[in-house]
């Protein structure tokens, strides 16, 4: 499922619709999010990323990315808790930090709150369960990061390749940093077009090398005055059993899959399954089992618009068979109809009632 092409339509095409050239080589991208499928969608374009919507009600959102050279400077506001499969590739690692957030959040097991800062390095796997919150990120070539830390002198922990939150860290010079950046939007040349300024009011292109460089030595004189506390990919047993499981789940999409099934599946007990999911979700696993299942239907029925595939066949799929009460259940979950997210309706809010799922 993750880095899909074809998912990445709607995204797409709402996304070209909020974007702009603050000059030559610098995006900037402003997007109303109204599925947490929305911001995954943008950042496909540089990392596999998935994202599963965990409670219930219709999503709500915004994504922000200012672009130049090979950085990316992004903000994520999000209405609901969502769980995030983040496939960082070999080139990039990022620099991130929560400026809000309501509940409580984790990236792999570790906690994160309000002011959490976060190294993450390229070629990792991470998994992060955020709850309503908005979060901030630097994205930068890990190889110029640490060519920049070696010579300013900054020794990072595991020489910059373990993942590292920060404790004791002042998260506002970062977020000054962002806003800094984001204000760049705002210049004189970004509003009109060149041809109808004067020539005189014309500011000089912005010079992305320099934008670059001042991202890295910033950044690393901020985390360089902080204590480290590097984490690996948990081991625990909780979490290898939840992996085990979500392994299971998306190999067998077209079974609707039991606890009993679960629990035969990995040789563990009801209660011992129960207790690794609440620890690590926060959710029961035949929650989880429903949750994980309709998102991966709402993504099949975005990826399937414009096509002769039907609702019916995509409940199927994966694994719903009871057609009513898959329609409850999704509305309940997105705040929609299946057939308005496959774009067949236009009654986006009505209660789903006795509709039929085929149309």
């Amino acid at each position: 499922m993750i880095g899909g092409t074809q998912a990445n339509a709607t995204a797409q095409h709402a996304s070209d619709e909020h974007a702009a050239e603050v000059d030559g080589g610098l995006s900037w991208l402003d997007l109303a999010t109204t599925d947490a499928e929305d911001a995954a969608d943008v950042q496909r374009r540089w990392m596999p990323t998935e994202y599963d919507q965990v409670d219930c009600g219709a999503f709500a959102g915004r994504f922000q990315q200012l672009s130049f050279q090979d950085t990316l400077v992004a903000a994520e506001r999000q209405n609901r808790t969502v769980l995030k499969r983040l496939h960082f590739p070999p080139d990039y690692c990022s620099v991130s930090f929560v400026r809000s957030v309501s509940g409580r959040a984790r990236c792999d097991l570790e906690a994160i709150s309000q002011g959490t800062v976060a190294y993450l390095p390229a070629n990792n796997e991470y998994e992060v369960l955020l709850p309503p919150s908005e979060i901030a990120y630097f994205r930068i070539r890990q190889d110029r990061f640490l060519q920049a830390a070696d010579t300013l002198g900054y020794g990072l922990p595991g020489d910059g390749f373990q993942a590292l939150m920060f404790d004791s860290i002042h998260a506002n010079d970062l977020n000054d940093m962002l806003e800094t950046l984001m204000s760049i939007r705002h210049s004189p040349d970004s509003s009109q077009p060149e041809s109808s300024q004067p020539e005189s009011s014309q500011p000089e292109a912005l010079n992305h090398e320099y934008l670059e460089k001042v991202v890295l030595e910033r950044t690393l004189g901020i985390l360089s005055n902080s204590t480290a506390k590097s984490f690996q990919m948990p081991l625990g047993s909780g979490y290898r059993i939840t992996q085990a499981a979500q392994a299971l789940i998306e190999s067998r999409p077209d079974e609707p899959l039991t606890v009993m099934t679960l629990c035969q599946g990995l040789g563990v007990s009801r209660a011992s399954l129960q207790r690794c999911f609440l620890q690590i979700h926060g959710v029961a696993p035949l929650a989880y089992l429903r949750m994980r299942r309709l998102n991966c239907a709402r993504r099949a029925l975005k990826v399937a618009r414009g096509t002769s595939a039907t609702v019916t066949a995509i409940a199927m799929h994966w694994g719903f068979f009871h057609f009513a009460r898959f329609a409850q259940d999704y509305f309940h979950q997105f705040g929609e109809l299946p057939s308005a997210t496959l774009g067949r309706s236009g009654r986006t809010k009505s209660e789903p009632g006795q509709s039929r799922l085929q149309r």
